[in-house]
Parts: structure tokens; sequence; C-alpha cells
């Protein structure tokens, strides 16, 4: 034996360990219901407008070749307010 040391060590229990790496499983629930996405259908809805008009818009202005047209002017109106709407959906609907 070394001199200064005592042969009995105190072991303390690994559960008594706080380990701030480790994941306690015994707080948390055995099972957790899913939480549905809130707003999946408005969301794809205003994503399908936004593309839609501004595909509708670049057409119309192709065959138009450019003059003001009511198709083109419709179109380029339906993919604005969509792509305001996703940002409201964004930025005033929290995070999502």
């Amino acid at each position: 034996m070394l001199a200064g040391f005592s042969a009995e060590v105190g072991v303390h229990s690994v559960v008594l360990m706080s380990d701030p790496y480790r994941i306690d499983t015994y707080e948390r629930p055995a099972h957790s219901p899913r939480t549905r996405p809130r707003r999946p259908a408005s969301r794809a809805l205003l994503w399908v407008l936004a593309v839609g008009g501004a595909s509708v818009n670049v057409a119309a202005n192709i065959v138009t070749q450019g003059a003001l047209n009511p198709v083109g002017l419709l179109s380029g109106v339906v993919g604005v307010a969509a792509i305001a709407g996703l940002l409201i959906l964004r930025f005033a609907g929290g995070r999502s």
C-alpha cells in the first residue's frame, strides 16, 4: 500500500452523479402524442397560388409580347396576394 492513501475509497453511485449530457427518460411520459402541423393546407394552397400566378403572368406576357392584358394583370395580383399571405403566415402566425 502506498503511504498516505487509504485502502477504503468511497465510490459513489452513478445515479447520484450529475451528467449535463445525460438524457433522463424518467421525466418524460412513455408515450406522447404527436402534434399536428398547424397550417399545412393553407400554406400549400398559398404556394400553389403564388407559383401559378407567377407562371400565368410570365406566359401571358410572353404571348402578348409585354402588352398590358387583364389575364397577366389578374394573375400578377393573385401571385402577389399569395406571397403576402405566406409572409403573414410566417411572421404574424408565429414560428412554423
